[in-house]
């Protein structure tokens, strides 16, 4: 093999990983670099700033079940991605973060360059800040050792499914380097169980399934990111076991199954659902992720002296650590049960324990109200639709519309950063056209998180995904309204014309927008042929009350309040008393 350069070499390995675009901003420190992606048939997908490229990688990782790839420059261009990289980290999305560093001689002579903070500047400062963020990071000072180092970093990222950080000085990302390594691939499986200790838990879990009466399966977001849904759906169906989603997981597996039981999220679900659940005396849980908002504040009740929880490096049963990872158990699990097959007392004998939907509204409204819109969204839905909803109404209340099968759908649940849903959408779109697994591209958002990532809109059309892009205009931060200061002033938006967004954003390209204000007006645009047909990017602006909310919204909003027992709340002004008492 011919000498390469170092900066071919890392590129050529993030190609073998099965990514075909790169996000990110060009700087002056990665110029070099990006001027080699055409050499490994890369594409370069520009984004308007630093953020949106992040969203954008992650949301490219989630369709595309490769790592996302971002290059952003040294100092201020890789900053402004770390608030998108964290989310990655926080949600197990793997993503490549290269940042273009300046020559090593500055680097090492600490040169007061542009980008820096100061004299005799700490040129790794900036990667000190990524790296409670990241799986592994480097600064390739040496192209002798350099290969090397980025295969490791990456191999870490894979290994553990979150971002990495590879910083590559603008001198050394032109050394030539031998690139005979490219020859091995990298490690990207993760090492096989102990013989002894998964057959322990596939005994185990063969024996509660035999003793169970009331046993279900709660398909959770670690199936997803571990990419564990047909292994899911095989046990599914080797059980006959009803099985719940969570906010993280929904759609994971086919909501038009018939053992589909419903959205499981403690006092945020439906009472018969949460009972189901926590009733059950044996709970399979595929990669449970048991935050805040994933739990219904906390307020999921499982037993865990019931539960057989799958994780990506190990095992629980009953709260005792085996250090069986999900994949290998969950497929010896399924081969076992195929060929020999458990009596199941409560598996496809038995009747369905609970009505995944809530009950249809017996009047329909006039206005559009959350928890009539929710569900008709459901009617909207095809067969490979691809779905990503932004953290607040949108995620909460889509756990109310009835996905059709082969329908796709994720938000950002854990994280949970406004803004993410329209950058995310930018990569999950891209990937969704690379892939060809998905027909339609749907986003849901807020106005005041579009607000933060309007300029993704312009991605949005020039990448010609044709989206669907909807916008709930309910004048300000309805989310945070439902948890504090319904009424106060800091919950306000300014008022946009949205439907000259797409005009503004997309000059060149054809588009069509839409403003709906009734549910008749709704069912008309979502029964029209052309609008279903996707020809053009198009976005619906959809208004709503202020102070209306998905009934889960509202019922959990008020639980997550911090201020909920202190005086001053809602926005108004403490008491005169806790004011002297202040002073």
């Amino acid at each position: 093999m011919a000498p390469m350069k170092l900066g071919s070499y890392l590129l050529a390995r993030v190609k073998q990983l099965g990514v075909n675009s790169i996000f990110g901003v060009p700087g002056d420190f990665q110029l070099g670099l990006l001027d080699l992606l055409p050499d490994v048939d890369l594409t370069w997908r520009g984004s308007p700033n630093e953020l949106i490229a992040a969203y954008a990688a992650d949301g490219y990782s989630r369709v595309t079940q490769t790592p996302g790839c971002l290059i952003t420059t040294f100092g201020p261009g890789e900053l402004s991605a770390l608030c998108g990289i964290a989310g990655s980290f926080a949600e197990s999305v793997p993503v490549i973060h290269i940042v273009g560093y300046p020559p090593t001689p500055a680097i090492k002579g600490g040169a007061f360059l542009h980008h820096t903070l100061g004299p005799n500047a700490d040129y790794e400062v900036y990667m000190e800040m990524s790296r409670g963020i990241s799986a592994a990071t480097t600064l390739l000072m040496d192209s002798r050792t350099a290969e090397a180092e980025i295969d490791r970093v990456l191999e870490e990222g894979i290994r553990h499914s979150r971002p990495v950080y590879i910083g590559v000085p603008a001198d050394v990302c032109w050394d030539l380097v031998e690139g005979t390594r490219l020859t091995t691939p990298l490690k990207t499986k993760l090492e096989q169980n102990d013989c002894a200790l998964e057959k322990k838990v596939v005994v185990e879990c063969r024996k509660r399934l035999a003793e169970a009466k009331s046993a279900a399966i709660i398909v959770d977001a670690g199936t997803t990111r571990n990419n564990l849904l047909r292994l899911a759906e095989e046990l599914v169906d080797v059980t006959g076991l009803p099985f719940f989603t969570t906010s993280m997981s929904k759609g994971a597996l086919s909501e038009r199954h018939p053992r589909f039981g419903g959205f499981y999220g403690g006092l945020f679900s439906k009472q018969d659902v949460r009972e189901a659940v926590e009733t059950a005396d044996f709970v399979l849980w595929i990669g449970n992720y048991p935050s805040d908002l994933n739990t219904g504040a906390f307020t999921a009740k499982v037993d865990p002296m019931k539960v057989i929880d799958f994780a990506r490096f190990d095992t629980l049963i009953s709260g005792e650590k085996v250090n069986v990872k999900m994949q290998y158990a969950l497929k010896s699990l399924v081969e076992s049960l195929r060929q020999s097959p458990v009596k199941i007392q409560g598996g496809w004998n038995r009747p369905m324990p609970c009505n995944p939907w809530p009950a249809v509204q017996s009047e329909r409204p006039s206005h559009i109200a959350q928890n009539w819109f929710w569900p008709r969204c459901g009617e909207l839905f095809q067969e490979g639709d691809l779905i990503i909803t932004e953290t607040g109404t949108s995620s909460v209340g889509m756990n109310d519309a009835k996905l059709p099968t082969g329908a796709s759908i994720f938000t950002q649940t854990i994280w949970g950063s406004i803004g993410y849903a329209t950058g995310a959408a930018v990569g999950a779109f891209v990937g969704a056209l690379e892939t060809g697994k998905h027909k339609r591209c749907i986003l849901f958002t807020g106005e005041g998180s579009l607000q933060m990532v309007i300029q993704a809109l312009s991605d949005l059309v020039r990448f010609d995904a044709k989206p669907m892009i909807f916008v709930i205009n309910n004048s300000g931060y309805t989310i945070e309204r439902m948890i504090h200061g319904k009424t106060a002033f800091y919950n306000d938006l300014p008022d946009w014309k949205y439907t000259s967004m797409l005009d503004v954003f997309g000059p060149d390209h054809k588009t069509k927008s839409y403003q709906v204000k009734s549910t008749d007006e709704v069912d008309r645009l979502f029964n029209d042929e052309e609008f279903n047909a996707c020809k053009v990017a198009q976005l619906v602006e959809v208004f709503m009350d202020k102070e209306d909310a998905p009934m889960l919204l509202k019922v959990g909003g008020p639980m997550a309040d911090p201020f909920k027992d202190r005086p001053g709340q809602h926005g108004s002004p403490p008491p005169k008393s806790v004011l002297r008492a202040r002073l």
